[in-house]
């Protein structure tokens, strides 16, 4: 058996419990809502993904004429501000001071407002205007770029900030409200909703292009968000009427505002914050980047037209669905967290080496490797993020996400500008790509993430953290302990 867990999460666990979330319905309801707005901001995440063949195809063709650095450019670009700007360690800080509600408000608010931006940009700027950068980031960023590539950049950068601020609030809240419940099936739902979000983009935006036009897939993502922003203030009356009914002084510390400097000390001392830090950006930025470029690899390795390659990527995200609340579950009831996570990792590596093997040109061998990084890709988030409340107390809750979201970023914005002018260096002058270097580069990635799994492991079972404990079963002891009883 390992250690016990630390007492600030045994603490964090009791003051859970005297919260009145006692309503099954409500809770799950609180779920949906939140769940929602952070779906849509997943489908205009990936709005564009299955769209990066007709963007580089020459304007008389009905593309854009974007280069493969450019559109690496916009892939990366959703990352910029988080980074540069140091965004997410603002509203990681806003978060735990200010509140879900304003936070969330402020967060849906700009998905909006930078979806709106990229639109415009697709719809109203000629491919034909260019503007010169005085900065070309060691050579990742064009210097020479269309002025709709880089107002559409900024517009999704803009939506990067309030999509993953979104994503440390709508964390905060399932945390607030399903600690000594169903935390990592809750968890599971929430992100098998995002990965329904992005199965529809990926697989429904060529169909929309195909039908009203390049510029109609982010009109229709910008509409989605609004919807989204609605949905959040609607909780917002269900998290007031929630801290009305509060029994007792112990629970509103959830939301408290005595976050201090020495709170964000403790969270960047803590080791097993960063082994999961890390194992999420090498793990993300090995599968979410490559989706960006998945269409484009099936057209050119296996000669399928943009639609069915858009239907097969989907594979991917529509596989999670059903698998990461039944992980969740797995983690609720049986514990192995870490195990997962492990699995996951190992899984997308492999992924990734089968299909930068030149000998596989079979279009069924595609879509079983999709099934696959879609099993990966629910083992390793079901287990990744209900894992971190473990390790790190509600108070620092917002802060630790944050930063976990900061450092995925910086992943998120170089491997696609990466892999974008790599692609470039293997494109034929008839417009093929050899995409053996790419898949490479991003099953290095993988191992990486397999490699900090197994450190994780290890780390775990010297510091007593708990992830290979199942999550309802270990609640009881630590209650027992107290002058709160529970059965």
């Amino acid at each position: 058996m390992g250690a016990s867990p630390p007492m600030e999460g045994r603490t964090q666990f009791l003051l859970m419990q005297t919260t009145p979330n006692n309503s099954r319905t409500r809770r799950w309801t609180v779920l949906f809502i939140v769940a929602f707005a952070m779906m849509m901001g997943y489908v205009f995440w990936d709005i564009v993904s299955p769209l990066s063949t007709t963007l580089k195809a020459p304007i008389k063709a009905g593309g854009m004429g974007w280069t493969s650095a450019e559109y690496g450019f916009y892939a990366g670009s959703y990352s910029i501000f988080n980074i540069f700007l140091l965004m997410l360690f603002w509203g990681g800080i806003i978060l735990d001071k200010c509140g879900i509600r304003f936070t969330g408000l402020l967060a849906t608010g700009m998905m909006l407002g930078g979806a709106v931006v990229n639109y415009l940009a697709v719809a109203t700027i000629s491919p034909f205007a260019y503007v010169d950068l005085p900065f070309t980031l060691f050579g990742l960023v064009p210097s020479h770029i269309k002025t709709q590539v880089l107002v559409a950049s900024l517009g999704f950068g803009l939506f990067g900030v309030g999509c993953d601020i979104t994503g440390i609030t709508v964390s905060k809240v399932v945390t607030k409200w399903f600690t000594g419940y169903e935390l990592a099936s809750a968890m599971g739902i929430q992100v098998a909703m995002a990965r329904l979000g992005t199965a529809s983009a990926i697989s429904m935006s060529p169909v929309i292009a195909n039908a009203f036009g390049l510029s109609a897939p982010l009109l229709v993502g910008s509409l989605l968000l609004l919807s989204g922003f609605l949905m959040f203030v609607a909780y917002i009356f269900m998290d007031k009427h929630f801290d009305r009914t509060r029994a007792t002084a112990a629970a509103s510390a959830s939301e408290s505002d005595d976050f201090t400097l020495r709170d964000f000390v403790k969270v960047l001392r803590n080791p097993g914050f960063w082994l999961i830090a890390l194992l999420c950006v090498m793990f993300y930025s090995s599968l979410r980047p490559f989706l960006k470029f998945a269409s484009d690899l099936l057209v050119n390795k296996y000669g399928i037209d943009t639609v069915t390659s858009g239907w097969i990527v989907s594979i991917l995200p529509y596989g999670t669905i059903v698998l990461t609340p039944l992980f969740g579950i797995v983690y609720d009831r049986l514990g192995r967290g870490s195990m997962l996570m492990l699995i996951g990792c190992i899984i997308v590596t492999l992924c990734h080496l089968l299909l930068a093997l030149p000998v596989t040109h079979s279009t069924w061998i595609a879509s079983t490797v999709m099934l696959l990084y879609g099993v990966s890709f629910s083992l390793v988030p079901s287990a990744m993020w209900p894992s971190v409340p473990k390790i790190v107390p509600l108070k620092q809750l917002g802060t630790a996400y944050s930063i976990i979201y900061f450092v995925q970023n910086i992943g998120l914005m170089l491997v696609p500008m990466l892999v974008g002018n790599i692609i470039g260096d293997h494109t034929t002058a008839d417009g093929h790509v050899d995409f053996t270097i790419p898949m490479l580069v991003f099953a290095g990635f993988g191992a990486c993430a397999v490699l900090l799994a197994l450190l994780l492991m290890v780390v775990d079972k010297q510091r007593g953290y708990g992830l290979y404990e199942a999550n309802i079963r270990n609640r009881a002891p630590h209650t027992q302990n107290s002058t709160t009883k529970t059965k």
